[in-house]
């Protein structure tokens, strides 16, 4: 099956500016996969992560090429080794899922951007309508992979989808760092979910008044509640196995 996810995330970086001289920093870098996609493109600062080595790794099916600059044994639970405002752009493609420290991921990610920098990030969809629906009828999202099971030991929890993100604590911790979102995109989109996707203007309604439900009077609290209903509503959302988001750092 395509990786769909990582097509949609390329078109993200595509279309920043002058994106081939920026810096790049790909956090939990997989195979190497897109950091060797922007390099042929003619990206010359570019860097990723890995935590594990090549034969532990349940990701990575080759030695990265020489020409890719990776830094082992990086925690993504734990602050990175890098200096605030190095990168221009810091990515990450269904990782932040497999990690439990989302907070430390998210605030992280932000400290290392420049001002004006941008993240861009996929994860699997747990708001898409037929992940809501399931949710309704049994208690479980569709988090695209399956429970941990049951055998499996503590230490190896972490290849799956232990932590699926919730995306209005996402759409917080962005706001809460300084970044805000600025698009949305789909990876891929199933007949059904389009379907399913006409009752959007119902769903509309009950979003919104559920954002609103706890809502504060700091003008900071009603824009951000303002944009999270925004994106909460967005077709990307409501149609997307995995949802694919750009955010720039505030200038």
């Amino acid at each position: 099956m395509p990786e769909l996810f990582r097509d949609a995330a390329l078109r993200m970086i595509r279309a920043i500016p002058g994106y081939k001289e920026k810096s790049f920093l790909e956090l939990g870098c997989g195979d190497g996969f897109i950091m060797d996609v922007l390099t042929k493109e003619g990206v010359k600062n570019i860097r990723g992560t890995t935590y594990r080595d090549r034969t532990t790794d349940y990701i990575r099916t080759r030695d990265y090429p020489e020409h890719l600059t990776v830094d082992g044994g990086v925690d993504l639970n734990k602050p990175l080794p890098y200096e605030s405002g190095k990168f221009d752009i810091v990515y990450s493609t269904e990782v932040i899922e497999h990690i439990e420290g989302h907070r430390n991921f998210i605030a992280e990610a932000a400290r290392v951007l420049r001002p004006g920098g941008w993240l861009v990030l996929t994860s699997p969809n747990l708001h898409r309508i037929m992940s809501r629906l399931r949710f309704f009828l049994s208690g479980q999202h569709l988090t695209k992979q399956k429970m941990v099971p049951a055998t499996e030991p503590l230490e190896k929890m972490e290849q799956y989808h232990i932590r699926c993100v919730d995306f209005p604590l996402l759409h917080y911790m962005l706001w809460r760092t300084g970044l805000r979102m600025q698009d949305m995109t789909t990876t891929e989109v199933y007949g059904i979910s389009k379907l399913a996707a006409l009752a959007s203007p119902i769903l509309g309604v009950f979003t919104k008044q559920d954002v609103y439900r706890h809502a504060g009077q700091t003008p900071d609290e009603q824009q951000q509640l303002a944009d999270l209903n925004k994106w909460m509503n967005h077709k990307a959302l409501l149609t997307s196995e995995q949802f694919c988001i750009k955010a720039q750092k505030a200038a």
